[in-house]
């Protein structure tokens, strides 16, 4: 299933990848992360809000790091909340335009086959891309 959402952010596509490249700054905008860490240059942790165990974790690695262009971050882990999904990815493209960059943020996933009941409910919630990129534009445009 692929879901997409695009946003333009008043800031040159340097500044915008500037701040996307640093993982600690994804609290800054993805309302369910609480927390990240860096495990690697290319991977990393995050901690969902209220975790009371590790269901809110979630690993990933950054798989196609090519900032000016675009950027693959893959989903590593299969446990927690990522038991849902065969595997996951978040393709970020960000293109000039003429009020500053257009950010088009793309996830791709397969669920497997014990939660094909739950892909109903996300394509519903695709939404939520849209709110996750209206606040990575105030988050990148207040600095």
């Amino acid at each position: 299933m692929r879901l997409e959402s695009a946003i333009v952010i008043r800031r040159t596509p340097e500044q915008v990848w500037n701040f996307l490249g640093d993982a600690s700054n994804v609290p800054k905008w993805d309302r369910g992360v609480a927390a990240v860490n860096a495990t690697s240059p290319t991977t990393f942790e995050t901690l969902a809000y209220s975790s009371r165990s590790n269901q809110g974790r979630m690993s990933y690695r950054i798989a196609e790091p090519a900032p000016g262009a675009h950027s693959t971050v893959q989903l590593t882990s299969s446990t927690g909340n990522a038991r849902f999904f065969e595997n996951a990815q978040w393709n970020f493209n960000v293109d000039p335009a003429p009020q500053g960059s257009r950010v088009i943020c793309s996830v791709d996933f397969a669920l497997r086959p014990q939660y094909f009941f739950l892909a109903p409910i996300l394509f519903f919630m695709r939404s939520a891309i849209h709110r996750d990129l209206k606040s990575l534009k105030r988050a990148i445009e207040r600095n």
